[in-house]
């Protein structure tokens, strides 16, 4: 690579925002005042110093001396002359042993002064170190930290108050931090039953920014229940370090050494960047192998926006403005929040990122339009004299001129909400368009197990409800779904339909490929180093082979799970169909009986049915018992002696697999660096191997959504289709009334259906807004509409005129139970006997259908009703709805394509975004890619936003759209965020602190 492409690449990454690098910022460098393990530090231990930081994955060192300076400022001179273009940050790090004691044996806090590099000149260190007295006198006076010599740094101490008031005279606040070490010589040492100790612990706790500890003090150190006095503690970080005194100490910056893991930290690559982490300690510091995004950054490139590049054609000659050129977006792997001034262009990226990531919300652009009401970009002479290229993670990209088409034959790469998409779903007054989008996510959550290989939420509702039905809903069901099914088949006959199958199959190949190009290069297994280290190894092997064994029975118990769910739901239905049978045909037999008795014929010895429904009913008990012991959960506890392949049931299976990985991970800590490698490096390859066998599937039973299933559908459609089509053509039959007791079953299966989500939607309740759902019967609104349609209103009768007829009607209806068949029976009858007595047939256009139209009961039906705050969505505001609509898909959505939203916080409160959204928001970064438009800081800074992209039109200059990325932390982009956003008082607050505003 040039100079100038590795310059490019290097403001590519600093664009890209706050992203995960590894920080060491506590390791000591040659001549360290105490245990100095380097040797002599002569020019050749110096050079070799610094080559290994630089060689070093770590991008950030934390340069400590104890006292002292003198480590930093050496290695900041040996680095500028061995390394003069390192992009390598340094930082000052001044380790100081404590005069509180909070242990039993009296052993002192080390705690750390970290500098802000830009500051830290020599000049000024050597103030603070002048400044900043020890407890040792010579001649009644106390000597300072610059005027210790070797005999007496091992003893010296301060006081964390004189430290504290040396730091305010030497630097403004966001030039420091105070780190104190949480370990050995730190805070966990407290002694639990002296009140004086855990005092002390508390004030240092208080005073500090972050701590030096292990993993497993993460959580304790991000509670609020930390302090004596029951006061709330500030959730604060914890970082590991090497905590290196020698060259052997340096293998540490690998991560691979026992008991030293990798700091993660998520920032930019400033000081500045580190101290975001005191803002945000549990989203931006990770300490362990990598951090989750960076994992499925590898594994699943295809989900995953790289950039994005806009340019105008070869032959556009700028007649109608500048518009994009040389337009090099990168994209952070998390949140990016798009801001700008109105008319901006912010909505122009959503736009070109969506056509590009083949959205099927076109119609709702706002910039990409040329609509007769919104007449923008794609009208003639703009669109189509520019170029844009969407970049993936995988290398895979997609070009197109910006007035192209999508490409419908392919799926979609990105879920886009778009302004005026989510203004025409919570404008809508039937929202039957939004309840279709909270379906399609509930659906997500039903288990696979469950779904009955039903490809949506409309799917599963048919297959689930169709046993059902009596007579004449059975028959009236069978014609819908049937007709369902002749629509799918022809639609499935168009050629377009096997195209898109043959996409996807694509789409998934490529998803293979990417995964076998994430293998980590062969490592091969090294000597073992001592006959412990060999047996640890073959117990690892030997205790793999149990996981994978697990693994494979637990895979089989769960399609085993799924083929019996799917017999017991289908055996049911055949036993309510011979059941629904019988009564038919003993009802038929009555209606002959009567008809043509008179004839003589015995009808029973005409028309005998012999039905015995012994076997079927042992076959939904045998399989219920076998549900049953797969879904049992014994509580098992496992011990050395336990028989592992004696276990059956699917969440005994997880236990058993959950005890035997944390054992394998115990081992492997034990490890040494290469075994651990080696070890790391099989576990890698299983669980590649694995998501590829799971997105190829088996031939022999595919699982949706595989390769195999998906080829399965496609010879079907070559060799079944047409024969399939012909014959549902013959089956189509007369329509049927539905009856109370269908409905009631249709409720039980929602009532079902709400348990899937209801505990996720108590996570984000809170305050006013609670979200809950309730299955029930619910009247149509239709219901006085379709009532009068089959009535003549100018004559005489209970419902004479169009006023007074409809409060008649209400009147009527207002009493009804809609979840009681008695209540709504007497309604019916109640309605049909104030008609007859002025004559119902004059009353109404078509009597017949009028009786169809009300002994059907289809003006209700049953339904799972979203309710906030306790309304139902016909009763919720337009805000109200999309608040709800956006928390489905933030934190419900179990898709993880990246997600595009424009500026959703229109008619939302301040105090629902910054309580509600955000925390969405943070949520579904975790598991996919999230781009926001926005001008509210509660979103942008709220949900802490890993990268800034602040956009600007100059309307006046030729529409030239120029932009700044960056991170929050990042000077340019945070003077943007104050700039152009503004919010709710405590979001001010927040944002004020992390712009490090004194």
């Amino acid at each position: 690579m040039s100079v100038s492409g590795t310059s490019r690449a290097i403001k590519r990454e600093a664009d890209r925002g706050s992203l995960w690098r590894k920080w060491d910022l506590h390791l000591h460098a040659p001549g360290t005042m105490l245990s100095n393990g380097y040797g002599k530090p002569d020019e050749a231990t110096w050079l070799r110093f610094v080559d290994i930081l630089e060689q070093s994955e770590v991008e950030a060192f934390g340069i400590t001396d104890y006292f002292s300076f003198d480590g930093y400022i050496n290695t900041l001179r040996w680095y500028g002359q061995s390394h003069p273009d390192s992009t390598k940050l340094l930082i000052p790090n001044l380790e100081l042993r404590l005069t509180e004691t909070v242990s039993i044996d009296g052993k002192n806090v080390n705690t750390h002064i970290l500098i802000d590099p830009d500051v830290a000149t020599p000049e000024v260190l050597a103030k603070l170190l002048n400044d900043l007295e020890t407890h040792i006198t010579v001649n009644n006076k106390r000597l300072r930290c610059s005027e210790l010599t070797a005999a007496n740094f091992g003893a010296a101490t301060v006081s964390i108050h004189d430290v504290n008031e040396s730091l305010d005279r030497c630097f403004a606040a966001e030039h420091y931090m105070i780190v104190t070490a949480a370990g050995n010589d730190g805070l966990r040492g407290t002694a639990k039953n002296t009140q004086r100790s855990k005092s002390i612990s508390d004030e240092l706790d208080r005073i500090s920014s972050g701590f030096f500890g292990k993993a497993k003090s993460t959580d304790f150190f991000l509670s609020e229940s930390r302090y004596e006095d029951g006061s709330k503690s500030d959730p604060k970080p914890l970082y590991d370090a090497s905590d290196a005194h020698s060259f052997d100490d340096l293998a540490r910056l690998t991560g691979d050494e026992p008991s030293y893991q990798s700091t993660w930290i998520k920032s930019n690559l400033t000081f500045r960047g580190l101290r975001q982490t005191i803002f945000e300690p549990g989203h931006r510091v990770f300490v362990g192998d990598r951090p989750p995004v960076l994992v499925r950054l590898e594994r699943e490139a295809t989900q995953f926006i790289d950039r994005l590049e806009i340019n105008p054609v070869a032959a556009y000659s700028g007649h109608n403005g500048t518009w994009f050129q040389g337009v090099d977006i990168p994209f952070n792997p998390e949140l990016t929040a798009i801001i700008g001034n109105k008319g901006s262009g912010k909505s122009a990226v959503a736009d070109i990122v969506a056509l590009l990531g083949n959205t099927r919300q076109v119609k709702y652009f706002s910039f990409l339009t040329d609509s007769q009401t919104n007449r923008k970009f794609k009208r003639q002479g703009f669109a189509e004299n520019f170029l844009g290229r969407l970049v993936w993670k995988s290398g895979l990209d997609v070009e197109r001129v910006l007035n192209a088409d999508v490409n419908e034959v392919e799926p979609e790469a990105i879920k886009y909400l778009p302004q005026n998409y989510f203004e025409s779903l919570t404008n809508e007054i039937e929202v039957q368009a939004l309840r279709r989008e909270i379906e399609d996510v509930v659906f997500s959550h039903v288990d696979i197990s469950d779904k009955m290989d039903a490809k949506s939420f409309h799917d599963l509702e048919g297959r689930k409800t169709s046993s059902s039905r009596q007579e004449a809903s059975q028959i009236k069901t069978k014609l819908r779904e049937l007709n369902i099914k002749i629509l799918e088949l022809e639609d499935q006959s168009e050629p377009t339909f096997k195209a898109k199958l043959q996409a996807d199959i694509e789409v998934l190949r490529k998803q293979v490929s990417a995964l076998v190009a994430s293998r980590p290069p062969e490592e091969a297994a090294p000597p073992a180093q001592s006959a412990e280290q060999q047996a640890a190894a073959e117990r690892i092997t030997s205790q793999t082979q149990v996981l994978e064994d697990l693994a494979t029975r637990q895979k089989s118990a769960v399609a085993l799970l799924g083929l019996h769910k799917k017999a017991l739901q289908e055996a049911i239905e055949l036993n309510e169909s011979v059941n629904a049978l019988k009564t038919r045909v003993e009802s038929e037999k009555n209606t002959l009986k009567a008809r043509y008795g008179y004839l003589g014929f015995d009808i029973d010895q005409i028309i005998n049915l012999t039905v015995d429904l012994e076997r079927v009913t042992k076959k939904i008990d045998s399989l219920k018992e076998k549900i049953a012991a797969l879904e049992r959960d014994s509580a098992m506890r496992f011990d050395p002696e336990t028989d592992f392949s004696k276990v059956g049931s699917i969440p005994d299976l997880r236990a058993a697999e959950k005890h035997i990985s944390d054992g394998i991970a115990a081992m492997r800590a034990a490890l040494s660096a290469p075994h651990q490698r080696y070890q790391r490096y099989l576990q890698d390859i299983r669980e590649i191997n694995e998501q590829i066998i799971d997105i190829e599937g088996q031939k022999e039973s595919p699982k949706l959504g595989t390769i195999a299933e998906l080829e399965a559908r496609i010879s079907r459609i070559d060799n079944d289709l047409p024969s399939e089509l012909s014959k549902a053509y013959e089956e189509r039959k007369e329509l049927c009334l539905a009856l109370f007791e269908s409905k009631r079953k249709i409720k039980t299966f929602y009532e079902g259906l709400k348990t899937k989500v209801e505990s996720r939607l108590e996570a984000v309740s809170t305050g006013d807004f609670k979200v809950s759902i309730d299955a029930s019967f619910v009247q149509s609104p239709k219901f006085g509409e379709d009532f009068f349609s089959h009535l003549n209103q100018n004559v005489t009768g209970p419902f004479r005129g169009v006023a007074d007829g409809a409060r008649a009607f209400q009147q009527k209806q207002s009493g009804v139970d809609w979840n009681s068949f008695e209540s709504i029976f007497a309604f019916v009858e109640d309605i049909i006997a104030s008609m007859k007595t002025g004559g119902i047939r004059r009353q109404t256009k078509d009597l017949k259908k009028f009786y169809d139209f009300l002994y059907s009961l289809e003006y209700f039906e049953a339904r799972y009703e979203l309710r906030l705050g306790g309304k139902d969505l016909n009763q919720l505001s337009p805000g109200e709805k999309g608040l709800l609509l956006l928390v489905f898909y933030l934190h419900l959505d179990t898709d993880n394509s990246p997600l595009i939203i424009d500026q959703p916080e229109d008619n939302l409160d301040n105090d629902s975004i910054f309580v509600v959204l955000a925390k969405c928001i943070r949520d579904a970064k975790k598991t996919r890619q999230v781009i926001l438009v926005t001008h509210n800081p509660n979103l942008a800074v709220g949900a802490d936003a890993e990268q800034i992209v602040y956009v600007r039109l100059d309307k006046v200059n030729g529409y030239k759209f120029s932009y700044e990325c960056g991170a929050i932390e990042n000077p340019n982009a945070n003077g943007h965020i104050v700039k152009v956003l503004e919010g709710s008082r405590p979001a001010f607050v927040q944002r004020r602190l992390k712009y490090q505003i004194t």
